[in-house]
């Protein structure tokens, strides 16, 4: 980490800021065209290029510029870029017609792999430039470098904003609004805070001893980290074959605990072993590691079963996709590593350039595709969705158009609008669903959501069932849509009649059971309600109570109503009621 060596030297100061204040204002330039709906905002395909190379290229040049091979590594970032470009004119292709879909999703899923293409592209660039195979050793001090320097300069920037903004404020106080106006412009915040970020580079790359410094304290949380991941690897996969896989499955999102735990392990054991030198830990702990990483594959076996699983019930959509590729090239990784321990036994970590290299050039490789004609996630998922409809499996009014207008992109829009043409007369029913369509999950507050969800079909009855007045079934809809509660975590919903206040009266009670993802605990939610003035009056019971699941049985636990212990305290118009911990 501290060879000289292997640190790229810095271009010239007023060249790294003129690429700055260049960046500053071409993104002023493309921010105010957004603000006043002018070319090329209204136009994705010319717009998301203009972004990608105005971020891009840029960031690539103030990180990797080297002042001894300025022209050969303009070229390369150029012609990267360029790529880059092209795939942002492809995306902008998928979010048109403009306004007639939101693009969040279909941006964010751009932005992110591009980010990760720019970060891997750097780690090559300085091999590519000089026309040699990479050194392991300087890719991976390389990682280390930009992802700090990049970070470090995020954060003297926040900090430069942050000092502006309490200047700003404070000379407001006292009546001069001038600065705060200033800073608050986009013409002067856009090229200062890109002149920031292009300093802090450059003052970062030169600081590398703090770099190292830095690196060497990540190392050691690392170091302390990996035995204890490591060890819950061990001991979840050992408790396994007496539980079995169900708990698992049914928290829901056991796939991606499996994942997380597995990146983790990925990452701390690339921290600590880094490019195979001295050994980090004794000889016996670092045998007794070199157990817990030949089971990782075991872990990334799960998750792709896991995710396998949801696949088969549900079919492919954009998230399950990302999931599978996520999934697949942690399953690589755990592979790579766990067989050249069974290989090389506790001199495996010599051989991480044999895993990392390889496995660096595929993901770049994938970031690229995913976001052009040849993996298109988009695509994928509504061909899946489309198959699930034509084998039976769903009735096309089940189909997630919400989902589909969400994160399909183009392709979804296209197919979305022949559906509404094909049944604007036959079936207006299923035309409105695609023209409008609706998130389904209780947690929506349209009126057409709630009109599709019927608590009374929904919820069971105790002792036997009786008869549940539309408003008040209206009023018990909108108290369970208020609470945002995930139909999902509900295993029990139960209403019942009770007396409360022993005036005569029945109260109507609204009870659920919800089961806590990960622990083996349900929270239990109960809602009452009291008809008043032609109305119903919801009342609150609290607290919220959390018991272990095998006690919170709503059709068999007894239910009753009892007196409290301490009456109310009236104060005037204030009533204090008394709780007892």
């Amino acid at each position: 980490m501290n060879d000289q060596a292997l640190i790229p030297a810095r271009p010239r100061l007023a060249l790294m800021l003129l690429i700055s204040l260049a960046q500053g204002f071409a993104l002023f330039l493309l921010w105010r065209a957004g603000e006043n709906q002018v070319w090329p905002s209204q136009t994705p395909v010319a717009n998301f290029p203009l972004w990608t190379i105005a971020v891009a290229l840029p960031l690539l040049l103030l990180l990797g510029l080297d002042d001894r091979n300025e022209r050969r590594t303009e070229l390369f970032v150029g012609l990267f870029s360029a790529l880059l470009a092209l795939l942002g004119a492809y995306i902008g292709w998928q979010v048109t017609p403009f306004g007639e879909f939101p693009p969040d999703s279909i941006i964010a899923t751009f932005i992110l792999p591009l980010i990760l293409g720019c970060f891997l592209a750097l780690l090559f660039l300085r091999p590519a430039v000089l026309y040699r195979a990479p050194d392991y050793a300087e890719v991976f001090a390389d990682s280390w470098r930009n992802a700090l320097v990049a970070a470090l300069s995020w954060a003297l920037t926040l900090g430069v904003f942050a000092v502006m903004m309490l200047w700003g404020e404070l000379f407001r106080v006292i009546g001069i609004d001038f600065f705060i106006d200033l800073f608050t412009e986009d013409w002067f915040l856009f090229p200062v805070l890109s002149v920031v970020v292009g300093l802090g580079i450059f003052i970062f790359r030169g600081l590398a001893n703090v770099i190292a410094g830095i690196t060497g304290l990540l190392q050691g949380l690392m170091w302390l980290l990996l035995p204890l991941v490591l060890t819950v690897t061990v001991l979840f996969l050992g408790a396994l074959p007496f539980t079995g896989l169900e708990p698992l499955w049914d928290t829901g999102n056991g796939t991606a605990l499996l994942m997380a735990l597995n990146l983790f392990a990925l990452f701390a054991l690339n921290a600590v072993y880094q490019s195979g030198g001295r050994e980090p830990y004794p000889l016996h702990l670092h045998r007794l590691l070199c157990i817990g990483i030949a089971l990782l594959p075991v872990i990334s076996l799960l998750a792709l079963y896991g995710l396998y699983l949801r696949v088969d019930q549900y079919g492919w959509t954009v998230a399950r996709c990302w999931a599978l590729m996520i999934a697949l090239l942690i399953t690589l990784f755990s592979l790579g590593y766990a067989g050249n321990v069974v290989r090389f036994r506790e001199e495996w970590t010599g051989k991480l350039a044999s895993v990392n290299l390889p496995m660096s050039l595929l993901m770049l490789a994938l970031v690229l595709l995913i976001n052009s004609p040849v993996l298109d996630f988009r695509k994928i998922s509504l061909a899946s969705q489309q198959n699930r409809v034509e084998r039976g499996e769903i009735a096309l009014e089940e189909f997630d158009f919400f989902d589909a207008r969400e994160n399909g992109g183009r392709p979804a829009y296209l197919w979305m609008q022949q559906i509404i043409e094909e049944n604007q007369e036959s079936n207006p029913e299923l035309a409105q669903l695609a023209l409008e369509p609706v998130r389904p999950t209780i947690v929506a507050t349209t009126s057409d959501a709630l009109e599709r969800l019927d608590i009374r079909g929904w919820a069971t009855y105790r002792p036997e069932p009786f008869p549940v007045p539309d408003d008040l079934a209206e009023a018990m809809q909108a108290s369970v849509v208020a609470a945002y509660i995930d139909p999902e975590t509900i295993s029990e919903l139960v209403i019942f009649q009770a007396d409360l206040d022993g005036d005569g009266a029945t109260e109507y009670i609204l009870a659920a059971s919800l089961s806590v993802p990960a622990v083996d605990l349900k929270e239990l939610i109960v809602s009452g309600f009291r008809e008043e003035n032609n109305g119903w009056r919801e009342l609150e019971f609290f607290p919220f109570l959390a018991r272990p699941a095998s006690s919170l049985q709503l059709m068999e636990t007894e239910i009753q109503v009892v007196a409290p212990q301490y009456n109310d305290l009236q104060i005037g118009e204030v009533t204090l009621r008394v709780q007892v911990p």
